[in-house]
């Protein structure tokens, strides 16, 4: 007889004997019930092996309960059947650790399935533990419920007055008419004579919700876990997420596609993640899948067109594919199909970046006629102004942007009071300047620097506010000390002040910094003649011409 007759038989007779062994109404289910248990095998993410428990399978689906601390680490996980089918584990469904319980989805065609009991056991009733899979000449341990608890909404933890057969953890508990009650838990003291069970339903009602993402149940188990039910938990479980294991998030956007088909997110997020990492045809099929499944089309094609904006930008592609002409297309048909004014703003920003300043312009300051209006967007179409050398019709729209604001000025105003300081600055227009730049001051205290000051002492030179333009080198002197430029116009000033000799010394400081800087040699030759040191102050000033400054030049003949 060939051996695997042989053990096949074996096998068949020593199922007999455990079938002989128990009831006949418990015999016409146990076969059943016996299909439906799968052994679950854990492993980490290096692929070592974890844990060996049970589970059974709950529903056609391929939904199988487990026990959770088998999960606890696990990036990988099987399920395998009676006839040692070998079935991978798609997603983790529920999970809970405080009852150590968990749901799982496994890919399965036409699993076994232990029907759900109807009605919940009561005291004295008799349940059966089923033994683990491999345990084959294993039998039904008989148990009688002897406590009857709830907890939740009103699940059943029952007590049985049994030790828990050997390697049962999470073993199926049925009824008399081989209905699944629960799974066995053991008990928490080693050597106890009594088994636990806690309710299937219980099990199969837990599920994933948004902040399963951050619950340490969830994120202690490494498989992918089911997305939640409702779309808008769905997209906020995969934000999360975090997108530091791409391959995971792309998995999950295209769960999210699978399960919701009609809604723009997963197409969106999937296209502007692939994109971002240069799989650019791979973007484009995520974008036109929901296309052709009739998902929103104007938040589709706004998402090509940022994506599409952002790559032409950094590749300089002005038209074809990828460019800013397709990223304007994709722009105009959003807004044709939706006139949001987010995407008229979008147009405004291609627009500004193929050099139309005019259409820029427009969109910018239609932006301001809606609920988006803010300082930003005249600021924008200052900009388009700046851009065709219209410097007043520029300040008028700066103007607009301040005046978005009231005084006193919180923190948001100070970047439009810097873009129309540089502006009055332009134009000559100096005190203005000045104000503007002390209210930015003002709002950004702890936050400007060396240039900054020396920028405002240039302004405060020119209307003669010389004290205050000393001050602000000082400053700028104190955040960048090896800078010779802003020490030589700190000597410059103090020069203009009259405190010739601070002058002279931070000059020659200028020079230490810097010995072939030829405007400190100028300044140290002026300050030196002042003192009537005519002699060093023409060796400093050709030094100086030497260095290629013609004021020097002049200056040395000129005595």
């Amino acid at each position: 007889m060939h051996p695997y007759h042989h053990t096949h038989r074996i096998i068949l007779l020593t199922m007999a004997m455990a079938l002989a062994t128990l009831p006949a109404a418990a015999q016409k289910w146990f076969k059943r019930a016996r299909k439906a248990q799968v052994n679950i095998i854990t492993y980490d993410a290096s692929g070592q092996l974890l844990h060996s428990t049970n589970g059974v399978f709950a529903d056609a689906s391929g939904l199988v309960l487990t026990d959770y601390a088998s999960l606890r680490g696990a990036a990988r996980a099987v399920a395998i059947d009676e006839g040692g089918n070998q079935m991978e584990v798609k997603s983790v469904v529920g999970a809970s650790a405080l009852y150590d319980v968990a749901s799982l989805l496994v890919e399965a065609r036409k699993p076994a399935v232990i029907e759900s009991a109807p009605q919940p056991p009561v005291l004295g009733d008799e349940l059966y533990i089923m033994p683990y899979l491999s345990n084959r000449s294993g039998v039904a341990t008989e148990a009688t419920v002897e406590e009857v608890k709830t907890f939740g909404d009103g699940y059943l933890y029952l007590t049985l007055p049994v030790a828990p057969p050997e390697r049962s953890a999470s073993v199926p508990v049925v009824n008399g008419a081989g209905q699944l009650v629960g799974l066995l838990q053991m008990a928490a003291q080693a050597g106890s004579a009594k088994s636990f069970c806690i309710a299937a339903d219980y099990v199969r009602s837990l599920h994933t919700t948004a902040l399963a993402a951050t619950s340490p149940d969830y994120r202690d188990i490494l498989i992918r876990k089911q997305l939640p039910d409702d779309p808008q938990q769905a997209a906020t479980f995969i934000y999360l997420t975090g997108t530091r294991d791409t391959a995971l998030y792309l998995a999950y956007l295209d769960d999210f596609c699978l399960r919701f088909p009609a809604e723009a997110t997963g197409y969106v997020q999937r296209g502007e993640t692939l994109a971002a990492a240069g799989r650019l045809a791979e973007a484009e099929a995520a974008w036109q899948q929901g296309l052709d499944a009739h998902a929103p089309a104007d938040e589709i094609l706004y998402s090509r067109a940022r994506a599409v904006y952002a790559q032409a930008q950094a590749r300089g592609e002005q038209d074809g594919a990828w460019s800013l002409d397709q990223a304007l297309a994709d722009a105009e048909a959003a807004y044709a199909a939706r006139p949001l004014p987010v995407y008229t703003a979008l147009r405004g920003h291609i627009l500004y970046a193929r050099q139309r300043w005019d259409d820029a312009c427009r969109c910018f300051l239609d932006v301001t006629h809606t609920n988006l209006r803010s300082a930003d967007y005249f600021l924008y179409a200052a900009q388009c102004q700046q851009m065709k050398a219209d410097t007043i019709a520029a300040l008028e729209l700066q103007d607009s942007a301040v005046a978005c604001f009231t005084k006193p000025y919180m923190a948001e105003a100070a970047p439009s009071l810097l873009v129309r300081a540089q502006t009055l600055l332009s134009l000559n227009r100096f005190r203005e300047a000045v104000a503007d730049l002390n209210e930015y001051e003002r709002l950004k205290l702890n936050d400007v620097n060396a240039n900054f000051y020396y920028q405002r002492s240039q302004a405060e030179m020119r209307c003669r506010m010389f004290q205050q333009a000393l001050a602000d080198l000082e400053r700028a002197t104190r955040l960048a000390p090896t800078d010779a430029v802003l020490r030589a116009e700190l000597a410059a000033v103090n020069y203009r002040l009259s405190q010739v000799d601070d002058a002279i010394v931070i000059a020659r400081q200028a020079i230490d910094l810097d010995p072939q800087f030829a405007d400190a040699h100028r300044i140290l030759g002026v300050c030196l003649r002042a003192k009537g040191l005519e002699a060093e102050a023409r060796a400093a000033l050709q030094r100086a011409a030497d260095l290629g400054d013609d004021l020097a030049r002049q200056l040395l003949t000129a005595q």
